[in-house]
């Protein structure tokens, strides 16, 4: 009986492989389901969410612009009714491959909808964005609303979030993998501010779309305009002399995107105003109204943005 039994013994003390623990364990990560297939199921709901001041920094800045840099929202104000809405499910994993560390972001879906909205943009020095601050210009919105991940379940999008994964400095690199934007049909006005004007204008101006709507026939009461982002982009923030800039290296941007799941594209009505108040209750007549049909432009490429 011993010398039957030794062999069995033996084995059961053998080290399993890691490749096949995976087989017979749960692999670790986090699985969020916040309930609900769209925002007027979702069971998450966020409401007094705008903070004062809202900024992210590059602590060595990028090309040209290498001591560190801020780039942000001040002044932020919104209306008590602006919310967030989350539903469907989010997945969070983190790996490392080599020096480099990657957060792969299995992304809900979620209605922003910031209801009359107020914000200042700005570059500057520091963090609080009131050192050395460059007003770029202000925001405004009556009530804009976006859908991150409308497709989902049938179509997930994922963002991969790591460094530079090229060079051993700060700044911000994103994959996109199906990720799609949607903005609901609803006429919404939206205004830049520019508090001094430019020489024999020098008192604030505004310039935007006035009850700018999209409509795509083929989704029904779902109609939105969907915009979609793939492959690789990234973000650094520096100061040179004073001056802080931001380098922005775009994902490729498709703007009304085919719909996946409905077929078509939107038509957008687009009333271009201008005047001397951000909703553009001032009077003064639209420069016209631009409407677009069945373009579907694609976007690419890099830029560097400072104040004057």
């Amino acid at each position: 009986m011993l010398f039957l039994v030794t062999p069995y013994v033996s084995l059961a003390k053998v080290s399993i492989p890691d490749n096949e623990l995976d087989a017979i364990t749960a692999q670790e990560g986090v699985t969020i389901s916040f309930g609900g297939t769209s925002y007027t199921s979702g069971t998450i709901l966020v409401t007094n969410w705008a903070p004062s001041v809202f900024s992210w920094g590059d602590g060595n800045g990028f090309a040209g612009y290498t001591s560190a840099g801020w780039v942000g929202l001040s002044g932020i104000t919104m209306d008590a009714a602006a919310n967030i809405i989350l539903y469907n499910t989010m997945t969070l994993d983190v790996g490392s491959s080599g020096s480099v560390t990657k957060l792969n972001l299995g992304l809900p879906s979620a209605l922003i909808h910031p209801v009359e909205t107020n914000a200042s943009v700005v570059l500057a020095t520091a963090q609080t964005l009131a050192t050395n601050a460059q007003v770029l210009g202000t925001l405004y919105n009556d009530k804009f609303a976006v859908i991150v991940n409308p497709l989902s379940p049938t179509v997930s999008g994922n963002i991969t979030i790591s460094r530079h994964t090229s060079t051993s400095t700060q700044g911000v690199e994103m994959a996109y993998s199906n990720v799609y934007l949607g903005i609901p049909s609803e006429a919404i006005i939206m205004s830049w501010g520019d508090a001094d004007g430019f020489t024999g204008y020098a008192s604030a101006g505004y310039m935007g779309l006035k009850n700018f709507l999209v409509l795509n026939s083929n989704m029904g009461a779902s109609s939105m305009m969907l915009i979609s982002l793939s492959g690789t982009s990234s973000i650094d923030i520096g100061t040179s002399a004073g001056v802080t800039a931001m380098n922005v290296v775009l994902p490729t941007t498709t703007i009304n995107a085919t719909a996946p799941l409905f077929g078509g594209t939107a038509n957008i009505t687009a009333p271009l105003a201008v005047g001397n108040t951000k909703s553009f209750s001032d009077g003064q007549e639209l420069l016209g109204t631009l409407y677009v049909q069945g373009m579907s432009p694609t976007i690419a490429g890099s830029f560097t943005m400072t104040s004057h």
